[in-house]
């Protein structure tokens, strides 16, 4: 299955749709910063994140981003600091 690597990042006006928003994408990818994720995501998997995100946050309060990078450009992806390294290809338990 075929995955690609998002960048969602997201500002809630609220606390706790914030909590819960942060608690539903802890299970499609990693937090690298408090509203910034960074997930591998197969096609199905994506929608099913832009459906409930679509469906919970207020439009009038909150804001949503997601970002697919390209394989070529996560080779650019230039990091520093606390965290393991980054990796261009999808963690272990994820390929099939």
């Amino acid at each position: 299955m075929e995955r690609g690597f998002y960048i969602i990042s997201y500002d809630i006006g609220n606390q706790k749709r914030l909590a819960k928003v942060h608690n539903f994408l802890k299970d499609y990818g990693m937090a690298v910063q408090k509203s910034v994720f960074e997930c591998w995501l197969s096609e199905d998997e994506m929608k099913a994140v832009v459906s409930w995100l679509s469906d919970f946050i207020d439009r009038k309060e909150d804001r949503v981003r997601i970002y697919k990078l390209c394989k070529t450009c996560l080779k650019n992806v230039e990091f520093s600091g606390v965290d393991d390294e980054f990796t261009d290809e999808p963690p272990e338990e994820l390929i099939l």
